[in-house]
């Protein structure tokens, strides 16, 4: 049954009219963004996780602050050789409106790092959702996110997307007492550790989805196919089936 549902979800998102804007990158991608930073003496983990329609709908209900907890494990962080554990200290989810009447999700998260004792060479490395493809990235400090932190993609790099997913750096702690960074906040985020449902995604979001609810998207998919075969220009495709 999860499967059909699944199918019934790709139908949705694939066939049905859509209300907003699907995915830039595809329905089915992972997207990730880090920003390595430094305030004071600690070092400090900006990430951003961007899952498209699909992802989201598999993910089910999301518990906000486990999900962060899952991004800082997969979130390696070495100082001068040693690992070190990054520890979220802020999260804050939403579900942007996606294709389909489904939604995507936007979840960023504060991962606190270690205290420098002096300049160290520091390696960050991104083991999250490593077999899914998606946008990958990771600036240091300052310097300018391509994608905008994940919320612009550039329209020239959407078939070839960026795979950053480590780099190497030399980090000095600051000298004075710095302000740690904090996750966006605004009217657009929602109440974390709930999804939101809308139209066809609160269809398949139940457990118990209808047999012929299923059936019936299905025999749409199939009329809507045969009435494009049958449109003019398409003799062709007939005389080949």
């Amino acid at each position: 049954m999860k499967r059909l549902a699944f199918l019934a979800a790709a139908f949705a998102v694939l066939v049905l009219p859509v209300a907003a804007s699907a995915h830039p990158l595809g329905n089915f991608t992972v997207n990730r963004f880090s920003r390595i930073e430094v305030a004071g003496p600690r070092i400090y983990v900006r990430y951003v996780l961007d899952l498209a329609e699909i992802p989201t709908f598999q993910a089910g209900k999301i518990d906000a602050h486990a999900y962060a907890r899952r991004i800082a494990r997969g979130a390696q962080l070495t100082v001068n050789g040693r690992r070190m554990r990054l520890i979220p200290i802020e999260t804050v989810l939403a579900h942007p409106a996606g294709a389909g009447g489904l939604r995507t999700t936007r979840l960023e998260t504060i991962l606190r790092g270690p205290r420098l004792a002096g300049a160290s060479d520091v390696e960050y490395r991104d083991t999250n959702y490593s077999d899914r493809i998606g946008w990958k990235e990771i600036v240091v400090g300052a310097a300018p996110s391509t994608s905008h932190e994940l919320r612009a993609y550039p329209k020239d790099l959407l078939s070839s997307p960026l795979t950053v997913t480590s780099v190497r750096t030399r980090l000095v702690p600051g000298t004075v007492p710095g302000t740690p960074p904090h996750v966006t906040s605004g009217a657009g985020l929602q109440a974390p550790d709930r999804v939101a449902d809308s139209g066809f995604a609160a269809l398949v979001g139940r457990d118990r989805l209808g047999f012929w609810v299923i059936v019936a998207s299905l025999g749409a998919a199939l009329f809507w196919g045969m009435a494009h075969a049958l449109s003019p220009g398409r003799g062709t495709t007939i005389v080949t089936a």
